[in-house]
């Protein structure tokens, strides 16, 4: 665990291109790019459960690297990936105060973005989330990497992205999450809510 600041930017497009045609074009055109930014951490992409289009997700060391990549993405979008994805992207940013990685070796198969809001100051909640919903986490079948911390434009609503290996898994363990929380209404007054799921198609680690 770190609790190094990290800055967390998720992309979620529609459209009905070909899941597959979507990562081979971003493993081509965009994700050297990425990888060229020396604070890049990690870089996700799954398909969205139910279809109708794709969520992507990127975690950097520092915020302009952050926006600066996430630009590129959008810009990325626009003129490789016409046709095949729809309109702007809805765009959520967030300042990340946990993370974590697994102990145990898995692949990163299957992404989760859980918001959990009504909350109070980070000071007040960020011991709770290190006594208790750290050693949870970690002990989750199947978990791989989790990024958490507040939403930019909402500072009472966190944003948690989770990597797991499967969906039943990351469905396992939101649902100990969410019991977790309701034992401290609290720290978090209102239960959380999975946002975006899908499985990962595109995933890259520093």
């Amino acid at each position: 665990m770190s609790d190094a600041q990290w800055y967390l930017t998720i992309r979620r497009y529609g459209g009905t291109g070909a899941p597959e045609e979507i990562a081979q074009r971003i493993r081509d055109g965009l994700l050297p790019r990425i990888r060229q930014e020396a604070t890049f951490r990690a870089y996700y992409v799954a398909r969205l459960d139910g279809g109708g289009g794709i969520f992507s997700a990127s975690v950097f060391e520092d915020r302009a690297a952050s926006v600066r990549v996430s630009e590129a993405a959008v810009q990325f979008a626009e003129r490789d990936l016409a046709g095949l994805l729809t309109g702007a992207p809805l765009i959520t940013r967030s300042a990340v105060s946990v993370h974590l990685d697994a102990t145990r070796p898995g692949t990163d198969a299957y992404m989760m973005v859980r918001v959990t809001e009504g909350l109070g100051p980070s000071t007040g909640t960020l011991p709770t989330v290190q006594e208790k919903l750290v050693p949870l986490t970690l002990e989750q079948p199947g978990f791989r990497h989790l990024y958490t911390g507040r939403d930019e434009e909402q500072p009472d609503r966190s944003v948690a992205l989770a990597v797991f290996s499967n969906r039943s898994t990351a469905t396992a363990a939101h649902a100990q999450v969410a019991a977790l929380m309701a034992q401290h209404r609290d720290i978090w007054p209102q239960s959380p809510k999975v946002l975006l799921a899908g499985e990962v198609i595109v995933a890259a680690l520093a």
